[in-house]
Order: structure tokens, then C-alpha cells, then sequence
């Protein structure tokens, strides 16, 4: 979160970042919101599936948040 602050300080137009945990994502969409942003977040998964039994082999979570200028 200190880093999208900073940039968030410079006052750019829009800002789109990545957080891995929830309660970052929370941290990130807070800085931008106190700054002034309109904030947007998705939660992206992905898993990959062994299709010979169906089974998940391993998952990936990611929080994508963007910021628009108010």
C-alpha cells in the first residue's frame, strides 16, 4: 500500500495494481479511496486441473484494483 500511495500522490489519472491477499487489497483500495479514487477490485482465479481424474493440482488468487481520479 506505501507504494500506490506514492504513486497516488503524484495524482495520475487512473492506477491499476495487483494485490496477492485480500487484506491487501483492502490496504491498496483504502490508500487510493483516501486519495481521492474511484476504486474497482476483481478477484482472479486460476486453478490448474489434472483432467485424467478431474482433480486440482494447484490454485492461484489474485486481487486486480483500479483506481479512477474523482
Amino acid at each position: 500500500a506505501p507504494t500506490v500511495a506514492a504513486v497516488a500522490d503524484r495524482r495520475p489519472g487512473r492506477i491499476v495494481t495487483h494485490a496477492a491477499t485480500r487484506d491487501e487489497a483492502e490496504a491498496v483500495g483504502r490508500a487510493l479511496a483516501e486519495r481521492g479514487y474511484a476504486v474497482e477490485c476483481a478477484l482472479l482465479q486460476s486453478v490448474e486441473l489434472d483432467t485424467s481424474e478431474w482433480v486440482e493440482s494447484e490454485r492461484a488468487v489474485v486481487f486486480l484494483l483500479s483506481g479512477v481520479q474523482i
